[in-house]
Parts: structure tokens; sequence; C-alpha cells
């Protein structure tokens, strides 16, 4: 039990170091594919509570979008995707747009090719990390009111989620609350499910940090992404980055077999409802969930057009 709280504590000062982007390839992700009326309506329907209004603005050739939240309006340049304030504009060749294709497919590491493990080798190192392009943000500090870490802190709710504590937005709370509820009735018929909640050990949700090296927060700034960790990590590996740190350079080739990885109808229930699965990125996050419903509905609706 020592053993495995000394570990959990060394993860949670690695997060901040390792935590990275939340698509498959980022290189490229810099433009959007879909129209900005598109763009639009896939945000009304993925965040109900607030209000988005679209305008051209022709002095700078480019569309503006406001997004009223909670009482406050912010505006945002589209910026072919990554939605950026203005003042931001001459650095968008930093950012990666808003709204990506979200793979399903578990990629075999034993199939990467020298040319696909390069690229996971170079978005992973230290110098990438330092001057390597970053999620746009700026339209979820608007969604979700989380501007500054006072804002972020008056949003939050504390919960359990399968009887384990966490702290989350509210407005993401109330998905989880979702999330609980179908794997509970699915443990009840699914021995593998019930084995899952039985293994679990913790929840982590809530974390005001920013990313090492990195002028972008973490998603667990927001409230509203999940770690969910089992007992001893399932005797199997959670997470990319505790392997680097190892000393293991190829981290990424290591089989699907052999990372911990939580049912797939327990990954169904979190889709279902919005989030995403940490377990689906090159650089992976097995134990992670955020809540994008954006990219599940763009692939809705729009999954030809994306890339």
């Amino acid at each position: 039990m020592k053993k495995f709280a000394s570990l959990f504590f060394l993860l949670l000062v690695l997060l901040p170091f390792f935590s990275f982007g939340q698509e498959e390839d980022p290189k490229w992700s810099r433009l959007s594919n879909l129209t900005p009326k598109e763009e639009l309506e896939i945000f009304r329907e993925a965040y109900p509570w607030c209000q988005f209004e679209l305008d051209y603005d022709g002095k700078i050739k480019d569309w503006l979008l406001t997004v009223r939240s909670y009482n406050k309006a912010s505006v945002f340049c589209r910026a072919e995707g990554l939605y950026l304030p203005k003042e931001q504009l001459a650095n968008r060749g930093h950012y990666w747009r808003v709204i990506y294709r979200y793979g399903r497919t578990l990629e075999d590491p034993a199939n990467f090719s020298e040319e696909r493990k390069r690229m996971i080798r170079e978005y992973s190192s230290t110098e990438n990390r330092k001057t390597g392009a970053v999620s746009s943000k700026f339209i979820f500090d608007a969604i979700y009111d989380c501007r500054t870490r006072a804002d972020t802190e008056s949003h939050l709710r504390s919960m359990t989620l399968w009887n384990k504590p966490v702290n989350m937005h509210r407005q993401v709370g109330k998905l989880l609350d979702k999330v609980e509820a179908k794997v509970f009735a699915l443990a009840k018929k699914d021995r593998e499910v019930a084995g899952f909640l039985k293994t679990l050990s913790r929840c982590y949700g809530y974390n005001w940090r920013q990313i090492r090296d990195s002028p972008t927060r973490s998603f667990h700034s927001y409230g509203i992404a999940v770690d969910i960790l089992p007992k001893n990590w399932g005797n199997k590996i959670v997470y990319w980055g505790y392997e680097k740190q190892k000393g293991n350079k190829d981290w990424m080739l290591i089989p699907l077999k052999a990372r911990w990885m939580p049912p797939a109808a327990v990954i169904k229930a979190f889709e279902d409802e919005g989030f995403i699965w940490g377990g689906r990125w090159a650089i992976w996050d097995n134990m992670h969930f955020e809540y994008h419903p954006e990219l599940l509905i763009a692939e809705r609706l729009c999954g030809d057009k994306l890339r």
C-alpha cells in the first residue's frame, strides 16, 4: 500500500509535466474543413447553457463568435477554427483548432512505422513541450467562466463518482452523474464492469495548474477532466509519461494488452455523455476522460469533413 501511495504521489507530481494535447496527431490540426455555420451549430448543441452568435467582420475579413455565458460576453475571431481573441491572432501558429476528429480506433503499436514512432517521440519531447503548439482554450474560458482561479472555483461541485470524492465543474458534474448511473446499472449484469468498480482506488478531478513549460492550462484546471485510478494500477501501465520518466524510450510500443483500460462498456458510457477518452490518443493517458461534446457532435454531424 505504501508503494502504491508513493507511486500515486509521483504521478501527481509528474502530471503537469507530461499532460499534453487532446488529439491524435496535432500536426494536421491547424485548419478546419467545417464551415463557420456548421461550427456554430455544433457549439450550440454542445453547450446549451451558453448563447453563441456569429457575425462577419469585413475589416479583419473573418468571422467573429460571441459567447455569452454566466452573464458575461466574450468575442473570438474564428481564425479557421482556432477561436482566438484578437490579441492572439499574431500567434495563431501556436495553437491547435478547437474542433477536430476524435479517433475511435486504438492503434496497435506493433504496426507503427518508423515515421510514426519518430513523430510521437518528437511530439513528446522536452523541446516540443516548450515551443510546440498547444490546444486553443480561450473559448472554454468563456464557456465555463473559468478565466481565473476564483471564477473557476465558484462553479465547482463536490461530488462522488462511484463512491470516490471528486470536485468538478457543475455543468460537467451533471453528466458524470449520468455516467455513474449507467455504469452502476451495467455492473449488475456485466462481470467485467462489476470488477472495474471493485478495483477503483480513487478519482482525480479539479486541480488548478498549468502544464509545465507551457502557457496553457490543463483541462483539470477547468474541472472538466477526471482521472480514474485503479488499485495498484491494475498491475498494468496507465500513463505514457510515467514510463518515459523511468527511461523507457520505446514507451509508445507498449502493447495494448499491457496497458490498463476501463472496460469498453465504461468507455462507451463516458463517450455517450460527451466525454472523450485519453486512451485513444497517441500520447495515451488511459485513466483520463475529458468533457468535449463538441467533438462527438462534430463526428455525428460532419464526420466526413473532419481530418
